[in-house]
């Protein structure tokens, strides 16, 4: 098991790609922390992630909290260290691409701030909130942001805001990584509404396809584990070559 003992905080723990990680991570053997402002669907995600682990591997728990606010971000944090004693992952997944059918005379203020809280602030608060004890676990932090295809294609809010994404992993591994703490990006493809358990399955093994929740899962995977243990600052983009 890749992760065995570690334990990961998934901030915006949900559908998709939010659930096919936290999944990942469990059947890696880490104790995955489940953490979004509402309890309710994260119980219900929790049992689901137990019920497809066909080995023992980690445990699951759950936290509440808003990750684009200071309090939330500590919240989430300190409930997960609560549950098991230290933090050694944290994934930032909080993201959405809402107002990209508006002209852009027509993004207002409150669209436009909207979009800088939910893609840039949530991630940089979890990390923020994280950094003593990642720096006592010599632990990482994975951002989410978009690969290039899909910042084009999206609103100016949502793309400045994920753009801002890798300069700010770039800023954050150069001031940490002296103190031992990693901190990488990765950069999904456009993936779209899968069937029931589909971010469980495998993704079939060639290139030319739709894009799966578990092809992100395996690229955090990587960064999470000890073999990434030298590689800090990275934006990896996982689109199939659609940015190309």
């Amino acid at each position: 098991m890749r992760l065995r003992d570690k334990v990961a905080l998934v901030v915006g723990a949900g559908g998709g790609m939010g659930s096919a990680v936290p999944y990942l991570f469990a059947r890696e053997g880490a104790h995955v922390v489940l953490g979004a402002r509402r309890l309710e669907p994260l119980e219900e995600l929790a049992t689901r992630i137990r019920l497809h682990l066909t080995e023992p591997g980690g445990n699951v728990a759950c936290v509440t909290g808003d990750a684009t606010t200071a309090a939330g971000c500590e919240a989430l944090v300190r409930g997960a260290i609560d549950h098991f004693g230290k933090l050694d992952i944290l994934y930032c997944n909080v993201g959405d691409a809402a107002f990209g059918d508006r002209a852009v005379e027509e993004i207002d203020d409150e669209a436009w701030n909207y979009l800088i809280d939910v893609n840039l602030t949530s991630n940089f608060g979890p990390v923020r909130a994280a950094v003593p004890e990642l720096r006592r676990t010599n632990g990482c932090a994975i951002l989410v942001s978009a690969a290039a295809a899909v910042r084009r294609a999206g609103s100016p809010g949502y793309a400045a805001a994920k753009a801002g994404l890798i300069g700010l992993t770039h800023s954050l591994a150069g001031r940490l990584k002296d103190e031992g703490v990693r901190v990488n990006c990765i950069c999904p493809g456009s993936i779209g509404p899968s069937r029931a358990d589909d971010d469980f399955r495998e993704p079939p093994t060639i290139l030319n396809r739709t894009a799966h929740p578990a092809d992100v899962a395996y690229a955090a995977l990587y960064l999470a584990s000890d073999e990434a243990a030298w590689v800090t600052g990275q934006a990896i983009e996982v689109d199939g070559g659609a940015s190309l």
